[in-house]
């Protein structure tokens, strides 16, 4: 599961909860619905046709499925897969950088450059099998960052009972769970649009390609509990990371964006140094880093399995 989860969850769900409040948690509840229907409706059923049809990458299973009798789709699907997931690996490089920015004031450019080297290592010595594994440790590093995180600094602040009444000073807007101004349809079609986040599961190339490498169905069944579990923290815990941190950092009449940074992006880093000393610093930096690159490490493996085997092996070699 933590390949679905990258660098818009530590930079952006946080931001996302800092800028808006409790309606931030629209967010969770679209996630762990999205999760649920792909865990215990579709995956299942894939995992049995991608091993009937032999299926080795999504591409494969999508020739088999529609029976093409040609190379278009192939072609297609592989030219689409690669250029989209390049310009989504393009903002993980970019959160990278921004994110060693952040957190050890290193220069923007020099933390792009080795967070993508490292990912690129890995991914060239062990290909798949070394993404699963990463993915694996780097998942129970985030889960672990992103619980303590707000629980720690809620014990931390000295007057945490008046979190409520402060965040309602700064504005009565964030603790609506429809926004300011209450049920309105502008709040029920923002919140829609929140909630509707989730639908990015039941199309995730990386977490389906996961799918086809699971050993059987029976891994399903044991793992999809511990996504839906793993993907409520999380994104619990990111949204609530934000809130805090808007309660810490502003005052009424402040806007975020001129604290915490764009779209309040910095709101974790911050609330990490407010809240921690300086040496647990750097285990936040890997737990972001670790959300970075458990995405761009499936995806390299992904759009490189869609040259060298949908359109070098299938289609060069044919």
């Amino acid at each position: 599961q933590a390949t679905g989860e990258s660098a818009w969850l530590l930079l952006g769900v946080t931001g996302m909860g800092a800028m808006v409040g409790f309606s931030a948690y629209w967010i969770v509840v679209g996630e762990v619905i999205g999760v649920y229907i792909m865990w215990f409706v579709m995956a299942g059923r894939f995992k049995r046709l991608t091993d009937r049809y032999q299926s080795i990458t999504v591409i494969d299973y999508l020739v088999s499925r529609f029976r093409s009798s040609t190379h278009t789709l192939r072609i297609v699907s592989a030219f689409v897969l690669t250029v989209f997931v390049l310009i989504y690996i393009s903002a993980q490089i970019d959160a990278t950088g921004s994110a060693f920015e952040a957190f050890l004031d290193w220069d923007y450019h020099t933390g792009a450059i080795v967070g993508f080297v490292v990912v690129a290592i890995y991914c060239i010595a062990g290909g798949v099998l070394a993404a699963a594994w990463a993915d694996m440790f780097q998942g129970v590093i985030m889960l672990l960052c992103l619980v303590a995180l707000p629980l720690v600094a809620y014990l931390t602040l000295s007057n945490g009972d008046s979190i409520y009444a402060g965040l309602q000073a700064i504005d009565p807007g964030l603790v609506n769970i429809w926004g300011p101004g209450g049920f309105t349809l502008l709040n029920v079609s923002i919140v829609i649009g929140m909630a509707l986040i989730g639908l990015g599961f039941l199309g995730s190339p990386q977490v389906f390609a996961r799918l086809i490498a699971i050993r059987s169905e029976a891994q399903i069944e044991r793992g999809k509990w511990v996504a839906v579990i793993f993907t409520l923290l999380v994104d619990f815990s990111a949204v609530s990371i934000g809130i805090l941190g808007r309660y810490v950092f502003t005052s009424q009449g402040v806007e975020p964006d001129a604290v915490l940074g764009n779209g309040a992006q910095n709101v974790l880093s911050e609330l990490v140094e407010f809240t921690f000393p300086p040496w647990v610093v750097g285990l936040y930096v890997a737990a972001v880093l670790s959300a970075i690159m458990s995405t761009v490490s499936s995806l390299l493996v992904m759009s490189s399995g869609a040259i060298t085997h949908d359109l070098y092996e299938k289609i060069g070699r044919a």
